[in-house]
């Protein structure tokens, strides 16, 4: 099982790298779209990558404006969507 190990981290680390490199291409797009309220302009992943920037920046109306102009159907079917409406809280 150790031979394996080196092959885990390093497949750890890519992802991460992946991760923070969407974020620095997709997010700053993302979130001037979310504050434009032009949720449609957005795909989903891009929407999670703009949601999280605002959830990290503690702009939680920003989150809750964001999610009331999506269908409720489809907040409750994303479990992303659906962690962000019940951590931002009402309004």
């Amino acid at each position: 099982m150790k031979d394996i190990e080196p092959a885990i981290r390093a497949t750890s680390q890519a992802r991460a790298l992946c991760l923070s490199l969407q974020r620095a291409f997709l997010g700053p797009r993302a979130l001037a779209a979310l504050r434009a309220g032009r949720t449609d302009a957005l795909r989903p992943e891009e929407l999670r990558v703009g949601l999280g920037l605002a959830w990290a920046a503690g702009d939680a109306a920003l989150i809750r404006s964001t999610l009331r102009r999506l269908a409720p159907e489809a907040v409750a079917a994303d479990p992303v969507l659906a962690a962000l409406r019940d951590a931002a809280g009402p309004d």
